[in-house]
Order: structure tokens, then C-alpha cells, then sequence
């Protein structure tokens, strides 16, 4: 023991009266939101990068998902914070373009990281040609169906608005509605209209990000199918009011058979309310019997993404960082229910992975050829004003067109700022 101290002695003197341990550089991780089993996951995975790196320790911290554009509004208005944020993806253009986050073509390995992910989850964490975030977690919108109310009364899943119209009668009867959703002054609302718009070939802008165009023909004909599915109480009577927690209320108390949902919806309805996951189904959101509008029929497509922020002074321990949680971590190579969402790497779905998802393939498959909101800068607001239609028009207060419209006017304004 004597000899080991002389060597140390020495070692430290040879440095220099300076030396000292060099001490690991820091990393601050802001985690907003996320399902119990994401929070499990993430504590325990920053503990093990803990364990092992020397160099680099990571400081975590758990935020509420509500609170994400603010914070990082305050935080790139004064130029420090975390050093690493898991965010929504719409997130990338608004705060990409201030500054806010750090293109990750900045690090030669991107092209390597990107190739691991679906390329069309990739586009909604770009701008202008530079990658803001990573697209961990997708969370496509498909239709969450109870297959015993279904088998009970005869019914299949619906393909078409006119399929779902038809099972009103049959429901009706029973006291039970075709489809809940979340119809209050919030973005669940305008997540369960876009849905529809799409699969009638509607978009939320023209080509060109110069005009909304949710308010025509695609449009119109959803919320006009919204407001006549309330009015002949196919939709709960109080679903203008409702927002994400009572919805899934709704359903799992077996009121509705239908409701627009995503992968979160399994671990929710289990978790929460002790649903009897082998009564559910998934299945690709219906539309039209036939497109209303010239686009393609799609899928709304949601992501969570995983950015470096425009201000960190450890860039690379942060991207170090980065992947070793959110790329090279084998939990993303197992669709998880726990987790909230499905993988947007490729590793996920190779042959041979098992997975406890219900119908993962609906959902696989509508992450694969989904589309996202569009990457404007004023989505946040945009969104908004399209929540607050559909709302207006559930609740009676305004035609479905004149709440469109009314909707419209406001977004131009928003667009005509840019």
C-alpha cells in the first residue's frame, strides 16, 4: 500500500503543483412528458450511461409535456439550459430557424445515425434541408375499435364514413355511440379532425404555405360529418366538452366503439382504467367512399424527437449522449407498449421481432406512409384555431363552414407573417 501512495505521489507531483482529477463533463437532459414505463426506462438508462462513462455524467430531469414550448422559448431567449430535450417534433422548424436547436448535420456521423430511421419520419424533423432532433418515437393515428360491441351486435370496423353512419341505428339502440372523441377548446380536438381531413384527400395549406386550405371541400365535408354524426347521437352529446381523459372515459366504459386514438392508446386504456385489452382492435382511420379532394388518402402522423439544443457548450458529449440513449439503447428495437409509442428506427421491425403491440402491423404500416402537420413555424397557433372550430361547429355555435372559415381568416394572418 506504501508503494502504490510513492507512485501516486509522484505521478501527481510530476504534473505539476495544477494537476487535479479532471472531472466528467456535464450533460443536462430535460425529458418532457412521457408514460410511467418511458420515466421507468429513461431513469434507469441515464443510471447505467452513469455507471459506465467516465467522461461524461448526465443530469436528468423529468418535465411536463404541457410546459415544453415555453420552456424552451425561455431558455433560447437567454442562450442556456439543457444541453439535450425530448420534445414534439413540430418543435424542430419553429425553434430550429431561431436558433433554438442544433442542426445535427454538424457531426459527420449523422448520415450513419439517419440511415437507422424510416425517411419519412425523418422529413418531420427537418428544415431548410438541416435535421433539428431525431424521430424516436411515432405515434401514427389509427382506429381504436371494441371488437366485442362489434361481434355483439353484428357490426364490422368500418372502411368508409358511410360504413360508420350505418352502425348509428344498430348502437343507437343500445344506448351506445359510434365514435367518441376529445370535441373541447384543446389540440386533442384538432388531432382527431386532421385525421379525417386527410383520408378525404384534404391538406392543411396549399402547396406553397401561402393559404389554409383545411376549409374546403375535404375539409367541410369532415366537420359536416362530425356535426351530423352529434346531431344524430352518434357522438356523445357532451363531446364538445371533452378532452383526452374523458374520451377514453367514454370508451372504456364501453359507450362508444370507436374513437380515433394511437399507440398510447393500449397502455391507457389498460393502466388507467383496466380495460380488457383482448376486446381491442386497430384498424386504418376510415374516409370518404371516395377522395373529396386531388391529394393522396393519408395518415396523420405524430413524433416525439430527441434535439440538441442551439446554445449547449458540449455539443458532442451531448450527441454522445444522445445516441448512446435514444439510438444505440436496445430498447428501441422492440415496439413497447410501456413506452407510449412505436420506434421510428428500422431495427423495430425487422423479421423475427416480438412485440406485445396489439396490431402492430396497422400501426407500423401507418407510421411507414404517414404525414405530419406541416412544419410551420406558427403550427402551435394553427392548430389552435383549428380546435377552436371544430369545437365551435360541435357545439352549435357556428356552421360547420362558417367556423372553417372563420378558422381560416385567422391562419392567413398567421401565414402572411412569414
Amino acid at each position: 500500500m506504501r508503494g502504490i501512495f510513492l507512485l501516486l505521489l509522484a505521478a501527481a507531483l510530476a504534473v505539476g503543483p495544477g494537476w487535479a482529477w479532471a472531472e466528467p463533463v456535464e450533460v443536462v437532459v430535460w425529458d418532457f412528458g412521457g408514460v410511467p414505463g418511458h420515466q421507468v426506462w429513461i431513469k434507469q438508462a441515464v443510471a447505467d450511461f452513469n455507471r459506465r462513462q467516465q467522461e461524461i455524467h448526465i443530469q436528468l430531469e423529468i418535465r411536463d409535456w404541457a410546459t415544453q414550448r415555453e420552456s424552451l422559448i425561455s431558455t433560447t431567449i437567454v442562450g442556456e439550459g439543457p444541453d439535450v430535450i425530448r420534445v414534439h417534433h413540430k418543435y424542430s422548424v419553429e425553434f430550429g430557424q431561431l436558433g433554438g436547436l442544433y442542426a445535427l448535420e454538424n457531426f459527420p456521423d449523422f448520415p450513419e445515425v439517419a440511415a437507422k430511421f424510416f425517411p419519412n419520419v425523418l422529413e418531420q424533423v427537418e428544415y431548410q434541408g438541416k435535421h433539428y432532433g431525431l424521430p424516436i418515437t411515432m405515434l401514427p393515428f389509427v382506429l381504436a375499435a371494441n371488437q366485442s360491441l362489434l361481434d355483439k351486435y353484428h357490426l364490422q370496423i368500418p372502411r368508409t364514413w358511410e360504413e360508420m353512419r350505418a352502425m348509428g341505428p344498430v348502437l343507437g339502440e343500445q344506448g351506445i355511440n359510434v365514435l367518441t372523441m376529445p370535441g373541447g377548446v384543446n389540440l386533442d380536438t384538432a388531432y382527431r379532425f386532421l385525421p379525417l381531413l386527410y383520408k378525404a384527400g384534404g391538406r392543411v395549406f396549399d402547396k406553397g404555405w401561402t393559404r389554409a386550405t383545411f376549409n374546403g371541400p375535404a375539409g367541410l365535408a369532415a366537420l359536416e360529418f362530425l356535426v351530423e354524426m352529434k346531431n344524430q347521437g352518434y357522438l356523445p352529446a357532451a363531446s364538445a366538452a371533452y378532452a383526452f381523459d374523458e374520451n377514453a372515459a367514454h370508451w372504456c366504459t364501453e359507450k362508444a366503439a370507436l374513437s380515433i386514438e394511437g399507440p398510447w392508446w393500449q397502455d391507457t386504456v389498460l393502466g388507467n382504467y383496466k380495460f380488457d385489452t383482448s376486446k381491442l382492435v386497430l384498424a386504418q382511420v376510415p374516409g370518404p367512399a371516395q377522395p373529396i379532394e386531388d391529394n393522396p388518402p393519408a395518415t396523420l402522423l405524430d413524433v416525439v424527437m430527441v434535439s440538441i439544443t442551439g446554445y449547449t457548450k458540449v455539443p458532442q458529449e451531448a450527441w454522445t449522449v444522445l445516441k448512446a440513449l435514444n439510438v444505440d439503447d436496445p430498447v428501441w428495437r422492440v415496439p413497447n407498449p410501456a413506452m407510449g409509442g412505436i420506434p421510428a428506427h428500422r431495427a423495430a421491425y425487422e423479421p423475427g421481432v416480438q412485440s406485445k403491440y396489439i396490431d402492430l402491423q396497422v400501426l407500423a404500416e401507418a407510421g411507414r406512409t404517414g404525414l405530419g402537420w406541416p412544419g410551420h413555424p406558427g403550427i402551435t397557433e394553427i392548430q389552435r384555431c383549428i380546435a377552436d372550430a371544430v369545437n365551435m361547429a360541435l357545439a352549435g355555435t357556428l356552421s360547420p363552414k362558417d367556423a372553417l372559415d372563420a378558422a381560416a381568416a385567422e391562419v392567413n394572418e398567421i401565414l402572411s407573417d412569414y
